[in-house]
């Protein structure tokens, strides 16, 4: 044997019976070196068929051996291939079970793209599963650095294949060095990538193998642009990706050493989860920054198995520019390449940039960033001089930062008070104000920064269900600063989470009357919950607000904004019924985002638009449902996209919120019509929603006996969603707050108009409301049994 790595290899290799998991082994032991898989490969062929060697002795290239009982297709019998409207040009990449061409679509548009197809002769059942789960874990994707999947099928031969976006590009590492980016650019290129992988994470796929020959950067418009690809392990959270069996062998591992994050090389029984890709991403984001990977790739090349794991999964890696500082021959290649002197590189990534990698890097991954979009906003803190969260900020450390931004009004400060020094009695007592009032600044700077520590506890605790810990962090955090708008919003949100809806209104209230930002996503439902609290003037200003966004760009689809305008009968001033109802019918006339026509029959695409998003975006109801219609498995995913609040609905409730806009304007023959479409669709679990509306459609058309009816089944639907949050105080979070209390308002006001009496559901609010404060009185370790 060359070396003991290549023996250790083919040796374990021979004791994977089974092909895919033979596949698998190789892929995760041999990472990105060719060399040793071409090498073990041809091994692993002479073994099994020692005539070959007769016909093909080992020199020069082993890797024509193909690792399979018969050789393999070689690539070349691809060239020419015509696969549907798809002429296989030429090969440009290949794994345990794929691989991957050049393809000249011809109809019915020309255009070159990327198809990636399953090895011939290995088309097991496992290998069929593996491709198929990669196959639709891609096509989920909708984001512009992610490659996009057009098209899908199977060969006359029985070999599923895939046609993706063709991104010509080099892998992140290589191109930034290539082109010579800065720090700067190599940042916002790693934020494009986390951005990526948390719409992966939204979708409910774990990539698993995120290294830079999956991460590929080509240049649009002279801009360079990432492009997530090769999702072959990726893993599904909460969901299958394709009705066949795959199996993962129990000791085996899955990733690239180098970029495996501690918990994929234990092996053991701790599930792995999206912070298994925070980990991948700091490994990718350290060697942006310093060149090298935190651990010695020959070093791991050359360790065995268990030497290797427990590397990953015991060692702490240096910080990277602790790492720059052993690096004395390449140091000054490194910083050629960033366009920066060595002693500049090392003191930038000190400090800061070291923090938020090593945070990245954690081996208790609870102590990682919570998410990629949490990794991202640190680096745009970053990058826009405003503290990090990656480190307690202490008083010094947060007034560096402000001293940083402001440098011309700390020396002018300086000066005066250098100024006042010299001077005379009357300047020594203005000084001594000046100190005073320097006093008050750095208590308000360290009163700030406890506040914020506190509301990130907070938003830790309820992100993992301890809703007793989180309102007792977003409590102290208000009794510190209550004048600070923060973290009201924040204990607002969770009070609203878990139907605490008087405290919760009265948080949203006074942080709308200190100023806070109601573009945010955490704003969205907060006009019905003041209207079905009775803070009919907190909803008059809110409306007020909500009328501006839409003014600023009508022609853009805001259904979140004007859902809240529309969901009371109350006039506005700014803005009448009619014209919202005018924009609405623009809006819902558009065509609906999504993937190509056909695309969706094709790959199984029927329940995308029910999956996951903001208000009234959910998973269908099936047989996997634990409750009654409406009942969700999860929070909404309040987040930022690109640094606007995503407002995409999916059709059937740009169909409801069309309808309230309608029946404001009192058309209620279209209100009905879009009504009854939303509620035939069965992609739609919130089914509770439509029959308030429904049954104020019915009672100003005239038709009392179908009002009736309908108030009557929206009575009986939220009064079931209501009983399982009562029952399950646990697990409040997981319907939506907000479509749940605009059911409760429209409701309220259907049963005024029909019946003439307050809606009878307010004792069932009042029991989840109980339930909910002996939730939070309830210490951490009773929450958790």
């Amino acid at each position: 044997m060359p070396n003991p790595t290549e023996r250790a290899i083919f040796l374990q290799a021979l004791d994977e019976d089974n092909l895919d998991e033979r596949l698998a082994y190789l892929d995760s032991a041999c990472g990105d070196d060719a060399s040793l898989r071409g090498s073990v490969e041809a091994l692993l062929a002479a073994h099994e068929r020692p005539a070959a060697l007769l016909d093909h002795p080992i020199c020069g290239d082993r890797s024509r051996f193909a690792f399979s009982s018969e050789l393999s297709e070689g690539p070349l019998e691809h060239i020419g291939m015509q696969i549907g409207p798809y002429k296989l040009m030429e090969q440009i990449g290949e794994g345990g079970f794929g691989l991957v061409f050049v393809a000249e679509q011809e109809q019915p548009v020309r255009r070159r793209v990327a198809l990636k197809i399953v090895k011939p002769g290995a088309a097991s059942k496992e290998v069929i599963a593996r491709f198929e789960g990669e196959r639709q874990a891609v096509a989920m994707m909708n984001h512009p650095n992610i490659a996009q999947v057009f098209d899908a099928g199977v060969t006359t031969d029985h070999r599923p294949f895939f046609v993706m976006e063709l991104v010509r590009g080099l892998p992140i590492t290589e191109f930034c060095d290539k082109k010579q980016l800065d720090l700067r650019e190599r940042l916002n290129l790693i934020i494009d990538v986390c951005s990526a992988v948390h719409h992966a994470h939204q979708k409910g796929v774990i990539h698993r193998d995120i290294k830079p020959s999956n991460v590929m950067v080509t240049l649009h418009d002279g801009k360079p642009v990432a492009k997530v690809i090769d999702f072959g392990v990726a893993k599904a959270i909460g969901q299958r990706l394709t009705d066949k069996t795959v199996y993962t062998r129990f000791h085996s591992m899955i990733g690239t050493p180098l970029y495996m994050s501690p918990e994929q090389a234990e092996m053991s029984g701790l599930d792995i989860d999206t912070r298994s890709d925070i980990y991948s991403l700091g490994v990718l984001l350290y060697e942006l920054l310093a060149g090298t990977t935190p651990f010695d790739r020959n070093r791991l090349d050359s360790a065995g198995l268990d030497e290797l794991r427990r590397i990953i999964r015991e060692e702490e890696p240096p910080r990277p520019s602790t790492r720059l500082s052993t690096l004395n021959k390449t140091l000054s290649t490194i910083a050629d390449q960033r366009r920066i002197d060595p002693g500049r590189l090392t003191s930038t990534l000190r400090g800061d940039l070291d923090w938020i990698v090593m945070k990245s890097l954690e081996k208790d991954r609870s102590r990682r960033y919570d998410s990629a979009a949490s990794l991202a906003d640190d680096i745009r803190r970053f990058l826009d001089g405003d503290p990090i969260t990656a480190r307690p900020p202490s008083t010094a450390y947060q007034f560096q930062k402000f001293a940083r931004r402001h440098r011309v009004v700390i020396i002018t400060a300086a000066l005066v008070g250098c100024s006042m020094i010299v001077g005379t009695a009357a300047s020594l007592w203005q000084m001594s104000k000046a100190i005073a009032a320097k006093q008050e600044v750095e208590q308000f700077a360290a009163n700030l920064t406890q506040a914020s520590v506190l509301v990130a506890s907070g938003q830790t605790h309820a992100d993992a269900g301890r809703w007793s810990e989180a309102a007792r962090d977003y409590g102290a955090a208000v009794a510190i600063q209550p004048t600070f708008f923060l973290p009201r919003v924040q204990r607002g949100q969770l009070y609203a989470r878990i139907y605490l809806l008087p405290e919760a209104a009265r948080d949203y209230a006074f942080a709308l009357d200190t100023g806070a930002s109601t573009s945010q996503p955490q704003w969205w439902g907060v006009p019905a919950l003041f209207l079905y609290t009775g803070h009919d003037d907190a909803f008059a200003r809110l409306s007020k607000q909500y009328q501006q966004h839409l003014l600023q760009d009508p022609d853009e689809p805001k259904w979140l904004t004007l859902r809240g305008l529309v969901v009371s009968d109350q006039n506005n001033e700014s803005m009448d019924r009619q014209a919202l109802a005018e924009l609405a019918r623009s809006w819902l006339s558009l065509p609906p985002p999504g993937p190509p026509p056909g695309l969706d029959e094709l790959l199984g695409f029927d329940e995308l638009l029910g999956l996951d998003g903001p208000p009234g975006f959910g998973r269908p109801p099936g047989p996997e449902s634990n409750g009654p219609p409406g009942w969700r498995e999860g929070p909404p995913p309040d987040r930022l996209d690109g640094g606007r609040p995503r407002e995409s609905l999916p059709r059937n409730m740009c169909q409801y919120v069309s309808a309230l806009a309608e029946l404001r304007d009192k058309n209620f023959d279209s209100a009905l019509n879009l009504l009854r479409e939303a509620d035939a669709d069965p992609r739609w679990p919130d089914r509770y929603l439509v029959q308030a509306p429904l049954a104020l459609a019915y009672h100003y058309s005239g038709k009392s006996e179908q009002a009736k009816r309908a108030l009557d089944l929206s009575g009986e639907l939220i009064r079931d969603v209501l009983n399982v949050l009562r029952e399950h105080p646990q697990e409040n979070g997981s319907t939506l707050w907000s479509d749940l209390v605009e059911a409760l308002q429209i409701h309220d006001e259907a049963s005024q108009a029909i019946v003439g009496i307050p809606s009878p559901l307010r004792p069932n609010v009042d029991q989840v409301r109980g339930a909910s404060l002996n939730l939070i009185a309830r210490p951490m370790n009773s929450q958790s049994e």
